[in-house]
């Protein structure tokens, strides 16, 4: 079967004043169409399907048309909630959806680990995948402080109980396949930042209790891991299928540059058993495969001083009939009384609206000093890898972006065989 990953719609963000009501309608309606020419058979949206506990009522409203139409589609939908998804809201209507095809995860329940393993199936009505649905998790829902714990001995308890509980989900789905004669791919979700992920402007800290990220060891050998929270798409481990699908539309200026996109997961080629090809001269099939979700809203960031801003916005070009959202970064020193006024006038008569002035200065003599000064014992081991990467000007950002991730992975596992190596220590000494 096939399978849509999506994450962080928002629905009913307003954005500088701004609301994306058109955007969201534009995204549903070309993923509709693309459920249809790709014969989706399920679609998990994993977390932050709404920007706040309360949404509009038109957001509420796309939601549930949504539900309809995927109904009509023969199209199952997951809905896995996030940290900006209210838990009550979403359980108002969970019962009645589950009627229609619909299967909402608003909280962890370790007392009812099957509620969060679903099956997921084709068309024919054939079961064809397991789904471990894990929402964004709330510590109140998987631990309870002890008295007299440190916060470090917190810290472990929690990260420890995160990996039980996915272990554990996994185990149920695992227990399923063995009276099966083929045993099914196993998927998992999460919301959460995983280490090494790359964040946006538009993405809140997030922390599950006093933990701000997580390694990839507290998750289970799944075939294909649907992660949320990250708006910027990508995959984090070595294989590609641990993944985030990033959100449909840009939620910040400094998102732009980057293709939106949703992930297609083909079922029968995450297989195991469909790893040996039969013509060793073929194109080999890949699992997973990313769809460029299209631009509905045009947004440009530019920067520099007044006068070449005056210069670029002249040299913008937007379809007939739309608008451009606006941001500036003015590079000056000097005090400029009347910058706002100038770029009102710049911009004026033209389809483009300004939703932001930053001004920034150049860098100082004393700033660049001060900084050629710095030594290595005043830097973390990741600033000075990120500064060496930011000086080799002649990688691309793609081979940047993967080295980043590389030596992330790198500290993350030197980081896991020091606590290894910690604890056998201390048990040797006990």
């Amino acid at each position: 079967m096939k399978i849509l990953h999506t994450s962080d719609w928002h629905l009913g963000q307003h954005f500088m004043g701004k609301s994306r009501r058109e955007e969201h309608k534009a995204f549903i309606e070309w993923l509709l169409i693309v459920v249809e020419q790709e014969s989706i058979e399920a679609v998990i949206i994993a977390g932050d399907v709404f920007d706040t506990g309360s949404p509009p009522s038109y957001a509420r409203e796309i939601y549930h048309q949504l539900v309809l139409e995927m109904r009509a589609r023969k199209c199952q939908l997951v809905v896995i909630a996030g940290n900006h998804d209210s838990v009550s809201m979403l359980n108002e209507s969970k019962s009645l959806l589950a009627y229609l095809d619909v299967q909402v995860i608003s909280q962890a329940d370790l007392t009812d680990l099957n509620s969060h393993v679903i099956s997921l199936k084709d068309h024919q009505g054939n079961e064809a995948a397991w789904l471990c649905a894990v929402p964004y998790l709330r510590p109140k829902d998987i631990v309870q402080s002890q008295s007299g714990q440190s916060e470090q001995d917190k810290k472990e308890a929690l990260l420890q109980q995160i990996k039980d509980f996915y272990f554990s989900l996994y185990q149920v789905a695992t227990q399923r396949n063995v009276d099966r004669k083929e045993p099914l791919p196993i998927i998992g979700t999460g919301h959460l930042t995983a280490f090494g992920s790359q964040l946006s402007e538009s993405v809140r800290d997030l922390y599950v209790g006093t933990l701000d990220t997580l390694p990839t060891s507290v998750f289970p050998p799944f075939d294909y891991l649907a992660l949320g929270h990250i708006h910027r798409p990508q995959a984090i481990g070595n294989n590609g299928c641990f993944r985030y699908s990033g959100s449909p539309i840009p939620l910040s200026f400094d998102e732009l540059g980057r293709e939106k996109s949703v992930v297609i997961i083909d079922t029968n080629l995450l297989s195991k058993d469909n790893q040996v090809m039969d013509d060793l001269f073929a194109e080999q099939e890949e699992p997973v495969a990313l769809k460029e979700v299209p631009c509905f809203q045009s947004m440009t960031s530019l920067q520099g001083d007044l006068q070449s801003l005056v210069s670029q916005i002249d040299g913008l070009s937007c379809e007939e009939g739309k608008t451009i959202w606006l941001e500036v970064s003015v590079i000056a020193d000097e005090y400029l009384s009347d910058l706002h006024k100038q770029l009102l006038q710049a911009v004026e008569g033209k389809p483009i609206e300004l939703l932001r002035v930053m001004r920034k200065k150049t860098q100082s003599e004393n700033s660049v000093s001060f900084t050629e000064r710095q030594t290595l014992s005043e830097l973390s081991v990741e600033e000075v890898f990120d500064r060496s990467v930011a000086a080799s000007l002649d990688l691309p950002d793609e081979q940047k972006t993967a080295l980043s991730q590389l030596f992330q992975q790198c500290l993350e596992a030197v980081s896991e065989q020091t606590a290894g190596h910690s604890n056998s220590q201390e048990e040797t000494v006990e």
